[in-house]
């Protein structure tokens, strides 16, 4: 199994539950990130279903997990909450590096509850005005959380200190209008005087008075916005830039250094936020942008169209149509003169040189695995393959088909007949479930506590795969995993008939 990468626990043998949260919250995140990216009507949050199926069991897992294990955040990743609170230094905003009693089901429960009311909600139905002014709250939230990081930090440059935690939390997800995070970038921005290098410098030019000295008056107390745009951009403000675009290419450079479809999609998605929020911080930050940031900007712009156009022909042709896609326009950069094509490889190139370079699409490729095929396809997987013109589901088409497959081996689910069936579903949480406790009778735990975690990444909500894991465990002698594991599963029992619930 792989490590964990944002969560940790000192409980013995905690490694599994470890990775199946870490795949979860990851999973979030880029749930996050594609309804921000694929952001076709203004402020769209993650669909409700998606929201339903993932919500109330993740903030369970999480809450029990801390409590039986001691979860907690391992590196840093940027949060921002309803409020501090009531107790002056609460976390209001920032790394959780920095705060780490933020516990995983607090940033769950806030994460889930942004996306609630960052959107029109399941009608769409909303006046101007009302959209307007919620755009407008997140913006007032998002300068409340930058300048609160900063003074809370010290920050000695709190201008780029600030401008980062907004792109960040867009980039990751947190943030569904990522136009409003770089709406918050180019206020920013616009403060930023040369003597703005000080946090309480730049929180004083938007509170036009001392600095707020209760966690109220950092919720509550007025904000003055710079209402104009800027001549020129002051020296904290170039640094605050200089980030940026430093940050942004970082982004795209991972979208081209990916080695499948998972790390290209999650890259993908991440480097349309962080873009999106760069456009739209610089357009409306200076009144004239020099030419170094204006072709930058409109290498921006060009990546920012290349996507939706990308994500449709994988949708309707698979990778392959995808590949052809970028193959058409390295073609239209040929016939303008790179003959070399280095210059649409540092410009426009969404795919990495290899996988455009192949002579067939590698299987690795084809699709998403069950670790992010949730987040990227709604409510259910509908990419195709490129040699295989049927979609794939996350059930097959009727319960006698399932069994028609299992059929094709002995009387009794055998491995063969489980690996045959997840080759033509690979999301089929069932399969993945009934592959591992046939793993745990005839090899060993190991394989079986591998074989178990796409089942219940799939399908968290079902409680025989934590059953089947605390059993696992405890054969292992993990004691307080075991036990956490066994929580879960009767928690989630008892809430099997609300989880579909609005």
């Amino acid at each position: 199994m792989s490590g964990p990468r944002l969560v940790t626990s000192p409980a013995p043998g905690a490694g599994p539950l470890l990775e199946i949260i870490d795949i979860l919250l990851a999973e979030a995140l880029l749930a996050g990130r594609q309804a921000a990216a694929l952001d076709y009507h203004r402020m769209t949050p993650p669909s409700t279903g998606y929201q339903r199926r993932r919500n109330r069991v993740l903030l369970a897992v999480t809450l029990l997990a801390e409590q039986g294990i001691g979860l907690r955040f391992g590196p840093d990743l940027p949060f921002i909450v309803s409020g501090p609170a009531a107790q002056a230094g609460a976390p209001f905003a920032g790394y959780t590096a920095r705060w780490p009693q933020l516990t995983p089901s607090q940033w769950v429960s806030e994460l889930f509850l942004r996306w609630q009311t960052s959107g029109p909600g399941e009608d769409a139905e909303e006046t101007p005005e009302q959209a307007a002014g919620r755009r407008a709250a997140l913006i007032d939230r998002l300068l409340r959380a930058a300048l609160w990081h900063c003074v809370a930090t010290d920050a000695q440059d709190a201008v780029p200190a600030a401008v980062r935690l907004v792109v960040e939390l867009a980039t990751t997800g947190q943030v569904v209008d990522v136009s409003a995070a770089g709406d918050a970038v180019a206020l920013l921005l616009r403060a930023a005087g040369e003597d703005t290098l000080s946090a309480g410098a730049l929180t004083r030019v938007f509170t036009s008075e001392a600095l707020p000295a209760s966690p109220d008056q950092w919720v509550r107390g007025p904000l003055d916005w710079p209402e104009e745009p800027v001549p020129t951009l002051s020296r904290p403000a170039q640094r605050a830039v200089n980030w940026l675009l430093t940050y942004a290419h970082a982004r795209l450079d991972e979208v081209r250094a990916a080695t499948d479809f998972d790390s290209w999609s999650t890259a993908l998605a991440a480097v349309t936020c962080a873009g999106s929020a760069c456009l739209s911080g610089l357009r409306h930050a200076v009144v004239r942008l020099p030419l170094g940031l204006k072709t930058v900007c409109a290498q921006f712009e060009e990546l920012h169209a290349d996507f939706p156009t990308l994500w449709t022909a994988l949708e309707l042709g698979g990778m392959g149509q995808a590949v052809n896609y970028t193959r058409d326009l390295e073609e239209e950069f040929r016939r303008r003169g790179d003959t070399t094509g280095s210059r649409f490889a540092r410009e426009r190139a969404l795919l990495p040189e290899s996988l455009r370079n192949a002579p067939r699409v590698p299987a690795v490729w084809l699709r998403p695995s069950w670790r992010t095929v949730t987040a990227l396809v709604d409510p259910w997987p509908t990419l195709r393959r490129v040699d295989d013109p049927a979609a794939y589901r996350t059930t097959p088409i009727t319960d006698k088909e399932l069994w028609a497959h299992l059929a094709q081996g002995p009387r009794a689910p055998d491995l063969r007949a489980l690996d045959e069936m997840l080759g033509r579903y690979p999301w089929l949480d069932f399969a993945h479930g009934l592959r591992a406790e046939t793993l745990a009778a005839q090899v060993g735990v190991e394989s079986a506590l591998t074989a178990l975690l796409p089942a219940l990444v799939l399908a968290p909500e079902q409680a025989g795969g934590w059953d089947l894991l605390s059993r696992l465990l405890g054969r292992q002698g993990h004691t307080a995993a075991a036990d956490t594991a066994l929580r879960i599963c009767r928690t989630v029992e008892r809430m099997r008939d609300r989880l579909h619930e609005a």
